[in-house]
């Protein structure tokens, strides 16, 4: 695009603000662009992509397509057509991929885990990847007769989380939230939100070790950030609740989930969640309210 058209156009915006209007992050509509040919930028003299309202409505096609269950190399040629919606097909999308990764966690295999989540991840929004891939696939394992390939790809999903997400504050500039597990409490949830918390511009820290409750209690007393998340299954002890109960009035910011707050009877009910995805929801609510 010639500079003089750039200089007097108002309508286009970089790659950040795409990402943060439509929630899908910048690796992910730049794999849609180069892989797919899904979005066509224009560009600065210096070469920076530059988007407009078009390229929001266009990612909504994409992602109401996607979550029709259309694989997202078969997008483009149902773009802006008056056809009827597709019938999703999910046994080749999506049932396929949750069978590859319970064999390679079977398999104890972290290069093909790897290879499958960070291809998924990048090709998909996480909260597909987690409702379609994660979620089945960890269900399965926890159900089987052997717990090592539940706990095996639970650490590469834990590592996988702890590489996209990065340096807490280094990209992000939103809310920092530091994400803790207590014990018995499947990690990998937490993980999967920690993801998609810096895809809605948060910046998560996660504790990639679970705590118990004296322990995540020092952390959060320590902790600089907005908010500290505790993910806890299971029920507290009575010690354990009068630990928490003690240092409530001075954790403001102090957000707990999972089964042993919901039914420890405490009074913070704005401050108590069922699971991690509530918690999302809750504070993706916040910020689409401002």
């Amino acid at each position: 695009m010639p500079e003089s058209v750039l200089k007097s156009e108002t309508a286009w915006f970089p790659i950040r603000e795409l990402s943060a209007r439509t929630k899908v992050n910048t690796v992910t509509i730049r794999a849609w662009e180069r892989r797919y040919g899904l979005l066509k930028p224009e560009r600065t003299p210096k070469g920076h992509r530059l988007y407009s309202e078009a390229d929001v409505n266009r990612i909504e096609q994409v992602l109401a397509l996607i979550a029709r269950g259309v694989p997202v190399g078969k997008v483009k040629a149902l773009l802006g057509k008056d056809a009827p919606e597709p019938s999703p097909d999910l046994s080749d999308t999506w049932q396929q991929a949750v069978k590859r990764l319970i064999e390679s966690a079977t398999a104890l295999s972290p290069a093909r885990i790897d290879a499958q989540i960070g291809e998924t991840f990048l090709n998909y929004p996480p909260a597909l990847c987690r409702e379609r891939l994660v979620e089945p696939a960890m269900d399965s394992l926890q159900n089987s007769d052997s717990l090592a390939a539940y706990y095996f790809a639970q650490s590469e999903i834990v590592r996988y989380a702890l590489s996209r997400t990065g340096t807490p504050g280094k990209k992000n500039k939103g809310k920092s939230m530091l994400l803790v597990c207590g014990e018995h409490t499947p990690m990998w949830r937490l993980a999967l939100l920690a993801i998609e918390l810096a895809d809605a511009g948060f910046a998560p820290q996660l504790i990639n070790q679970p705590c118990n409750v004296a322990g995540w209690v020092q952390i959060a007393q320590a902790s600089h950030a907005d908010h500290c998340l505790v993910y806890q299954d299971g029920v507290w002890r009575e010690e354990e609740s009068t630990l928490i109960v003690s240092a409530l009035p001075g954790l403001d910011g102090l957000i707990l989930c999972g089964t042993a707050p919901m039914v420890s009877g405490l009074k913070a009910n704005d401050r108590l969640f069922p699971d991690p995805q509530k918690v999302f929801e809750y504070f993706k609510a916040k910020v689409k309210g401002r």
